[in-house]
């Protein structure tokens, strides 16, 4: 069973306001290699990062329009954070080598 951790820094850090107080959350979504290959399977598994990303920003705790502010920009980075991860794990799963280089 492999995983995929859906994870933030609390939300003012999205915002560079974080302080040294601060903790991260996880949230850690399994999942098996045959979900990779099932287009059904994989629109369940971004169902649940997204419902991650919701769980570990707070966003329905959220009242202020600040603190809806910063729980949106949260859930955002963590479902985008969720989802490279599954994009990386499809294309292994499918064979196919990822190479990254930074351009300046």
């Amino acid at each position: 069973m492999r995983f995929i951790a859906v994870a933030l820094i609390a939300a003012a850090a999205l915002t560079g306001t974080a302080s040294a107080t601060e903790t991260s959350k996880s949230v850690e979504i399994n999942f098996r290699a045959s979900d990779l290959t099932n287009v059904e399977r994989l629109d369940s598994l971004r169902a649940r990062i997204r419902s991650a990303a919701l769980d570990v920003c707070d966003v329905y705790a959220a009242r202020s329009l600040a603190e809806r502010r910063m729980a949106r920009e949260c859930m955002v980075e963590a479902q985008r954070q969720g989802e490279s991860q599954l994009n990386i794990a499809v294309a292994r799963a499918n064979g196919v080598i990822e190479v990254a280089a930074e351009v300046r």
